[in-house]
């Protein structure tokens, strides 16, 4: 006798058996997605790395163009971005070459973290918030916007990547995180969810 759990009209097997069937394609699909999250997130850490090393470059180490990278508040007209591009201009030349070394520094982690996948998620926000702090310092929010712009500037697309990789878990395979975020304890929360 068949019971409606084991088989169903036609021969289909029971729900319960498709249900056990299911898992392996969309695991296997998930671990593709997320080893392609991981390859773009090595190839973002690329592209901080070459940041970092321009950072690093006697012109900027040593804070000569800091003036200049921090110098659109003349341009823009409109009262608290006006204010906010003078805050950035004065604390980036009050001290040029502490400004510049903080600066590199940070570049530097954000790269090694990515290329890594070391503390993930703290990398990735790390990076999102950062990359703001550049569009919206030293890049000035691309302003004043005028006929003829063709972009709103760099950083602010890194800003949307650092999210997207963020919230694509892309820290979860090919990366420390998988030995750190078990030996953090409370703190694994730094570091991207297992893959499985």
């Amino acid at each position: 006798m068949t019971t409606p759990a084991s088989t169903t009209g036609g021969g289909l097997a029971a729900p319960s058996s498709r249900a056990a069937a299911l898992p392996a394609p969309r695991a296997a699909l998930t671990t593709g997605r997320l080893h392609a999250a991981a390859a773009v997130r090595v190839g973002f850490g690329v592209l901080w790395a070459i940041d970092a090393v321009f950072k690093w470059l006697p012109g900027f180490i040593h804070g000569q163009t800091l003036g200049d990278e921090l110098g659109k508040a003349d341009a823009v007209k409109t009262p608290v971005l006006h204010q906010w591009l003078q805050l950035w201009h004065a604390v980036g030349t009050s001290s040029p070459g502490t400004f510049a070394v903080v600066t590199a520094v940070v570049e530097t982690l954000i790269a090694l973290g990515l290329l890594l996948g070391a503390f993930s998620n703290l990398v990735l926000l790390g990076s999102a918030v950062f990359s703001f702090g550049i569009w919206s310092g030293a890049e000035g929010f691309h302003l004043p916007w005028k006929q003829g712009m063709t972009d709103l500037g760099p950083s602010v697309g890194y800003i949307f990547a650092s999210l997207a990789l963020y919230y694509a878990f892309a820290g979860s395979t090919w990366s420390l995180d998988t030995r750190l975020r078990p030996a953090l304890g409370r703190l694994g929360g730094l570091c991207a969810p297992p893959a499985a």
